[in-house]
């Protein structure tokens, strides 16, 4: 098994192909941060353009360098049998719980089992072909769809090999990804991809390896993200469209731009229908402050919360702003002047409080500096 070979840029053509791509927009801008690349598998119905165009849509909103991995389509039906294939590849193995395994019953046994079982073939593979590592015969194992057999070369190949980097997933993006992961927990065992981060986008995927830290995103009434069959209360959904449909177009990863700060904000937020129980600012705080010097998308976060959480906008500004060094809120000054007004703004509106008012302080000091010691 080798790394595949990474191309720059360009229109894929090719099942599996793997592009590094780079937004123009952000280039040689503050928000861009070449040490956190980021991986992304495209759903169905993409041809190269989609795929390009959903991985630079990435690249510009995190500010990151994204290596594509090309999932092809080959028209509806044989895409929509792909994704039944993909789906129940590792069914069983994948259940992290016996509750999820009761669900799917006709594929019994859970991911220990299937591991033993792993481990004794490839026992008996490696006593014939003594040179073979179980990276490679694990990748035998991983059907027919080049991509997922892409996915996991770039995972484990070495040298080069990008486990570890965060993975971005569309639709049927998440069945490769899944399918990929559950091969290399196979391969080194769970321990291998404790705490990577996986952020899904319209997941159909029922079944995830134990251990991820994964965040998915769904729009309200978008019927694939249904198959994961969990109906749970932990995935952040925003909207009441229709994310899948018969229209390629719709099924382009860029459909979730317009929404991504909503996403974000519910992440943090338990609630529905417009109303809010309870908003975790300190984590929304935290999740902000990750975000290093992306300015813009930190801006439409802001908006977001000003425009439909008013109440808490004011709390998730004091708790970032107390994550910030004076340092860093200067440098933020530097790079988006409106985005540290926006903050002052947040924090001034309606009763101020005592640490409301250190935070302002600070930023007024940040401002005032910045206008060499005089403001109007």
């Amino acid at each position: 098994m080798q790394l595949p070979q990474i191309r720059t840029d360009g229109v894929p053509q090719v099942d599996g192909t793997v592009s590094c791509y780079v937004a123009e927009a952000i280039i040689g801008k503050p928000r861009y941060n070449p040490a956190r690349p980021v991986i992304f598998v495209n759903g169905m119905l993409n041809d190269g353009d989609g795929h390009r165009g959903g991985a630079l849509f990435l690249s510009e909103m995190l500010g990151s360098r994204v290596y594509g991995v090309y999932n092809a389509t080959r028209g509806g039906l044989t895409d929509l049998w792909q994704c039944i294939t993909d789906k129940f590849k590792f069914a069983s193995g994948q259940a992290a719980d016996q509750t999820v395994i009761a669900r799917i019953p006709k594929f019994g046994g859970d991911f220990q089992t299937w591991a033993g079982f792993v481990e004794l073939a490839y026992q008996a593979e490696k006593a014939k072909a003594p040179a073979l590592s179980k990276d490679d015969y694990v990748y035998t194992l991983l059907g027919s769809n080049p991509a997922t057999k892409s996915l996991y070369a770039l995972l484990l190949a070495q040298p080069g090999g990008l486990l570890g980097l965060p993975i971005h997933a569309h639709s049927q993006g998440n069945l490769i990804t899944s399918n990929a992961l559950t091969g290399v927990a196979l391969a080194r065992g769970l321990g291998a991809i404790a705490g990577l981060e996986v952020v899904s986008y319209g997941s159909p995927a029922q079944g995830w390896p134990a251990g991820l830290r994964r965040t998915n995103n769904a729009f309200t009434f978008d019927g694939v993200s249904f198959l994961d069959g969990t109906m749970d209360f932990s995935s952040s959904k925003v909207g009441y469209k229709f994310a899948h449909g018969l229209n390629p177009l719709v099924h382009r990863f860029e459909l979730y731009k317009d929404y991504d700060a909503e996403f974000i904000v519910n992440k943090f937020r338990t609630g529905g229908w417009g109303v809010t129980v309870n908003m975790d600012e300190k984590g929304l705080a935290q999740f902000c402050h990750q975000l290093g010097n992306n300015t813009d998308r930190l801006g439409r976060i802001f908006d977001r919360l000003e425009k439909a959480h008013w109440t808490d906008s004011d709390d998730v500004a004091l708790e970032y702003v107390q994550l910030k060094s004076d340092s860093q809120l200067a440098e933020l000054n530097q790079i988006s002047p409106l985005f540290v007004a926006q903050l002052v703004r947040l924090l001034k509106a309606g009763y101020t409080s005592r640490g409301e008012q250190a935070a302002i302080d600070r930023l007024e000091a940040v401002r005032m500096r910045a206008d060499g010691g005089v403001r109007a």
